[in-house]
């Protein structure tokens, strides 16, 4: 199984946590993995815009976890195009070109993050998207990439919409955005293992308690969160009007993006 960008936040965890009795991993990463590895594991270096690099990446394996990219706002739009739309579109066409079976997507519940949260606010994986930046654009014009693929090669895709991943949670928001660590482990699992997926959304959250995301893309894949952060409701969450207006919180802030074009 192939992992992009197994040198960020997301891409560390995934190597130590994933069952190594069912995954042999190919690492690819811009930058060289500083992290413990196992003794199968393979490393390929390279950027998502170098294509020769992808190809000898995806060659012979079934599966990709792809999580390479700009996960954070404040770039330029011409920077989002060119890794997360762009870099995306290659790691598809070099899934195709390898005959692999299927490709996770890590995609981002800001693809919705301009959303109004009300008491009746319940987020489905068909609603038309409403980003709250240029990065939640690019995620979702990648899901729409996914889709294309699908439907045009018959590539298996699923697009984890991926909620607020971190040891615990620190806003308030994040109460019914949270995603832990295990549930993280469990969620790419599960996409990695569920049979005949075709193409499914599937918002990755926990099992939190005052979660608004619906299920029915998590049931489709098999995963099943345990965690839940309500644990957490007592610690002194931090508060934001932004983050109790939108689903995206602070993405919503006015001066939040970059410039329109790099510099």
């Amino acid at each position: 199984m192939l992992l992009t960008g197994s040198s960020g936040s997301v891409g560390r965890h995934l190597v130590g946590s994933l069952d190594r009795s069912r995954w042999r991993l190919r690492l690819f990463d811009r930058v060289p993995f500083a992290g413990a590895t196992a003794p199968d594991d393979e490393i390929v270096e390279g950027a998502l815009e170098d294509e020769s690099a992808l190809a000898r990446a995806h060659d012979g394996v079934g599966a990709v976890v792809h999580l390479a990219g700009l996960a954070t706002p404040g770039y330029a739009w011409a920077d989002y195009q060119a890794v997360n739309v762009d870099g995306t579109r290659r790691v598809l066409e070099a899934a195709r070109a390898a005959n692999c079976r299927r490709v996770v997507l890590a995609s981002s519940h800001h693809v919705l993050g301009r959303t109004p949260l009300t008491a009746s606010t319940r987020l489905g994986e068909t609603d038309p998207v409403r980003p709250d930046t240029y990065y939640g654009a690019s995620k979702a014009a990648a899901e729409t990439l996914g889709r294309l693929y699908h439907d045009r090669h018959g590539l298996e895709v699923v697009c984890l919409r991926i909620g607020s991943f971190r040891e615990r949670p620190s806003e308030e928001r994040h109460l019914w955005s949270w995603l832990s660590p295990g549930d993280l482990t469990r969620v790419v699992e599960a996409a990695l293992a569920a049979p005949a997926v075709g193409f499914v959304v599937v918002w990755a959250v926990s099992a939190n308690r005052a979660a608004i995301t619906a299920t029915a893309g998590a049931e489709a894949i098999g995963y099943r969160p345990l965690d839940d952060a309500s644990a957490y409701a007592s610690d002194g969450l931090v508060a934001s009007e932004l983050g109790r207006l939108y689903v995206g919180g602070d993405f919503c802030a006015e001066g939040v993006d970059g410039p329109a074009t790099t510099r």
